[in-house]
């Protein structure tokens, strides 16, 4: 069966791997194992199995180990599965790692055109786009410089910009933005974000598993080279945490304020604890997203459980800085929303028609306190991440 342009079909696919053990000493230990190194193997990647649609951004998340380096390797056809198969279906661009493809001798000019010609690209094709590359990377005084001397910033620009500029029907990255600096990182992530609205095909590897659940519309989790999850984001993410804590999921956000305590005992139908924050979402124009224009509007979807009643529940935003400085904060009470009786789950929004802060990253506080400000429920910080762009770079 033909797959159609930008599908990616990964097929009970196991990558084995040989460890030997340490080389032989003497004359007398070669001779007893007749000079056979001893070995024993194992699997990086196991029987893991998934389709991507065309036009599906999916998340390969796992902690360190997991495998999802080597799946995106054999997925981009620089390692081969020991079992099982894989086929796609268009133009693949992949950023497996920093600079892959470079040679350090030569220059970022030199550079494009022999990655670009590893991808598959020729010579006239990487040079109807190469002005785009370079102005993208941002590395117009430095491209006829030898790469060995860049920074591994440049790297990042130079790899992401020509992987981007070449019109891939199917982009995979692997942890791209974890390398370089926030404004670079950023700069990824809208373009992630133009690229799904041309329907480009995307797989990526990263440990965030906030950015992965915002963006994506699936995850896959791995786990020692196993996939245990596949699908939707926030619920292949909680059971991601759930198996990287070894604990429910959710204790990792039901904290209490660590230096805050309350001037008077909750009531023990409503105990402290008895609320927690389920997730924070954040959507522009109806669609979830991490990076955030001025004049965008944006909504901040915020879950709330309640395992016993509560009566006088107020749940309140804060807006940071990068260094913790509040920039925008409110509450249910001072927006005039009463909650009135809760038990169990609901969602709040709070919309604004635009956030008139400067570029950069911002994280988002939840808090959930009593009406009279002496009881303190539950505490998130760094609930979300997201980012301004296209604002003013100075106050």
């Amino acid at each position: 069966v033909n797959l159609p342009v930008g599908a990616l079909e990964v097929d009970h696919v196991t990558k084995t791997f040989r460890l030997y053990q340490e080389q032989y000493r003497t004359l007398k230990e070669r001779a007893l194992h007749l000079g056979h190194i001893p070995f024993h193997e194992f699997d990086a990647v196991h029987d893991v199995d998934f389709e991507v649609r065309p036009g599906q951004m999916v998340g390969l998340l796992g902690h360190n180990g997991s495998g999802k380096s080597t799946l995106l390797k054999c997925i981009a056809g620089t390692m081969q599965p020991t079992a099982g198969s894989i086929r796609l279906n268009g133009r693949m661009a992949a950023l497996l790692e920093l600079g892959a493809g470079f040679h350090p001798d030569l220059t970022g000019r030199e550079n494009v055109f022999l990655a670009g010609s590893i991808m598959g690209y020729s010579k006239r094709d990487i040079g109807a786009v190469f002005d785009e590359i370079v102005a993208f990377a941002e590395l117009e005084q430095f491209i006829d410089n030898q790469v060995k001397h860049y920074s591994s910033g440049m790297f990042a620009r130079l790899g992401f910009a020509l992987a981007i500029n070449v019109e891939p029907e199917i982009l995979l990255i692997d942890e791209i933005l974890a390398v370089g600096d926030e404004a670079f990182q950023q700069k990824c992530l809208d373009r992630f974000r133009t690229f799904r609205e041309q329907g480009v095909t995307m797989l990526f590897v990263t440990h965030d598993t906030d950015l992965a659940s915002t963006i994506c519309d699936e995850l896959v989790v791995l786990d020692r080279g196993r996939m245990i999850a596949h699908g939707d984001p926030v619920e292949a993410a909680t059971i991601y945490r759930r198996h990287l804590y070894g604990e429910d999921p959710h204790l990792y956000v039901d904290e209490l304020l660590p230096d805050a305590e309350p001037t008077s005992v909750a009531d023990p139908a409503t105990p402290v604890g008895s609320t927690r924050f389920n997730s924070l979402k954040l959507h522009v124009n109806g669609h979830p997203t991490t990076t955030v224009r001025p004049d965008d509007v944006v909504t901040f979807q915020v879950e709330v459980v309640t395992t016993q009643p509560v009566d006088d529940l107020v749940v309140a935003y804060a807006i940071r800085d990068p260094a913790r400085n509040l920039v925008n904060s409110s509450n249910t009470q001072v927006l005039d929303v009463d909650l009135g009786s809760l038990d169990g789950s609901f969602t709040l929004a709070f919309t604004f028609e635009g956030l008139t802060l400067l570029n950069g990253m911002y994280e988002v506080d939840l808090g959930a306190h009593s009406m009279d400000g002496t009881v303190h429920y539950a505490q998130v910080n760094a609930a979300a991440r997201f980012a301004i762009v296209g604002g003013s770079r100075h106050t």
